[in-house]
């Protein structure tokens, strides 16, 4: 079962960019205002600071908004499982079930209808789709000018959205500069760091990040590198983008953990220590909790013990292989007594199974 999420999606740097230049007043059917340069008359690029060109899409003058004529069909309602998800997602999001369920079954929607419909329109001329997410609606992107039957389609349809034509890349050209961009971007790159990479297809922006900062050496040789591969593999110029974000976070920041009590605890009101189960829900290359355990955090009241523990960071990008828990003593700095233990991060666990049996969890708060 695979839940669509729209608002965690992000949009692409460059395009988000380029939307704040644009005012959404059209109404279905009505052009945007603020025509942008045309798509074939830029020149490669391989800078990402304030001195290069704004991105060339979305194209206000390429980019039409459709007010849906069409009417919101009957849904299948999520089944047990799936309604377990969407009820944790809505608790975190703020929002009633009724909403997320409705946000889930609009976004499902969507993505049925764009390989329904409006791939067969465009052919090779499609860029790529995104749902509504985060303020920004859900839009179509394609090179070119906008077909009138795809308006009429879109018209047809239930949901609105915005038709954006004059895409730099289309699906099948991002197919075949993603790798040999990112693979320009290794060769070129200081080495002995992680990073992650991607391209934007509608702006032809690669943007890679989670590169620590004090680590990052390149500099606008290793930006043109990209470009010249994906220009080459293109077959065309195109006006590429390259954007390199740094993680310059300091490696003392914090991320929380939450701990369990030994299997068969029992409270002793004279322990002034208490050791406890660490486990981390943040991804960490297999690097167990141990390794990067920051002091914890203990605040005695007169009702209860509470406990926050936490780990460092790991820059760059990690991966999840899982990566195992670990044991940590905290001291109390008086007698447990009969006050309540609980972990302040403790909402963390929620819908998680202990690590292992017997794991006793603490009250959360």
């Amino acid at each position: 079962m695979h839940v669509w999420r729209s608002r965690a999606g992000a949009v692409g740097l460059a395009a988000a960019t380029a939307l704040t230049a644009v005012v959404l007043a059209g109404c279905g059917g009505t052009p945007l205002a603020q025509p942008a340069p045309d798509a074939g008359s830029g020149s490669p690029s391989s800078s990402s600071s304030p001195e290069q060109s704004a991105p060339l899409w979305p194209d206000a003058a390429r980019t039409v908004a459709i007010t849906p004529k069409g009417e919101r069909p009957p849904m299948p309602a999520p089944d047990e499982a799936e309604l377990q998800d969407l009820t944790s997602f809505a608790a975190q999001e703020g929002m009633t079930v009724e909403a997320m369920v409705r946000e889930q079954q609009d976004v499902r929607a969507f993505h049925d209808w764009v390989a329904s419909t409006v791939r067969p329109i465009l052919g090779d001329r499609y860029s790529e789709a995104r749902p509504e997410m985060e303020g920004d609606p859900a839009w179509i992107g394609f090179t070119g000018d906008v077909p009138p039957e795809l308006v009429a389609a879109a018209e047809a349809f239930y949901l609105p959205m915005e038709l954006r034509g004059g895409a730099l890349l289309t699906e099948a050209e991002a197919d075949r500069v993603r790798s040999v961009g990112t693979d320009a971007f290794a060769a070129a790159a200081p080495k002995g760091f992680g990073w992650s990479g991607s391209l934007d297809t509608p702006t032809a922006t690669f943007t890679y990040s989670g590169i620590p900062a004090e680590q990052w050496q390149g500099g606008d040789e290793v930006k043109a590198a990209v470009v010249a591969a994906a220009a080459k593999a293109l077959g065309r110029d195109a006006p590429f983008r390259v954007e390199v974000e740094l993680d310059d976070r300091d490696p003392k920041t914090t991320e929380p953990a939450f701990w369990y009590l030994p299997a068969g605890w029992t409270a002793d009101p004279t322990a002034t220590s208490i050791e406890v189960t660490v486990d981390s829900p943040q991804c960490a290359s297999g690097v167990n909790p141990g390794e990067r355990m920051a002091p914890p955090q203990v605040e005695v009241t007169d009702t209860q013990v509470r406990i926050a523990v936490s780990t460092y960071i790991l820059k760059g990008p990690q991966t999840c292989p899982g990566h195992g828990t670990a044991p940590l003593v905290v001291e109390l700095g008086q007698p447990l007594g009969d006050r309540t233990l609980v972990d302040v991060n403790g909402a963390l666990r929620e819908g998680r199974s202990a690590p292992s049996d017997g794991l006793v969890a603490p009250a959360a708060g």
